[in-house]
């Protein structure tokens, strides 16, 4: 696999892991986890753009629509790291302020 899917315990337990309540910084590791999945963004229009110039061929369309295909699971990918991640951290920002308040009570 080109991208590593994230897992909401791993994003979840890399939160928990900056021992910090600070928005900033659960913001910040978020965008750590994300910078591989970012970085590789081209990585899956690249392959859609090479398979649709290949596929304009009969003997190409053999390699172009595996390329077309790869392109489209791996910018599926980047949107599922993306969604995981972000839904980790409210869900985490939530449990945060839940405690925070249950503590001023």
């Amino acid at each position: 696999m080109a991208i590593a899917k994230l897992e909401r315990q791993q994003v979840i337990g890399a939160l928990k892991a900056t021992g910090s309540s600070d928005p900033d910084v659960l913001y910040a590791r978020k965008e750590e986890l994300l910078a591989p999945s970012r970085s590789l963004k081209l990585l899956g229009i690249a392959p859609i753009i090479v398979g649709i110039a290949m596929s304009l061929t009969i003997i190409g369309a053999v390699v172009g629509i595996p390329a077309i295909l790869f392109g489209l699971f791996i910018r599926k990918r980047i949107r599922a790291n993306i969604g995981t991640a972000e839904s980790a951290l409210s869900e985490y920002s939530d449990t945060l302020r839940a405690k925070a308040q249950a503590a001023a009570v």
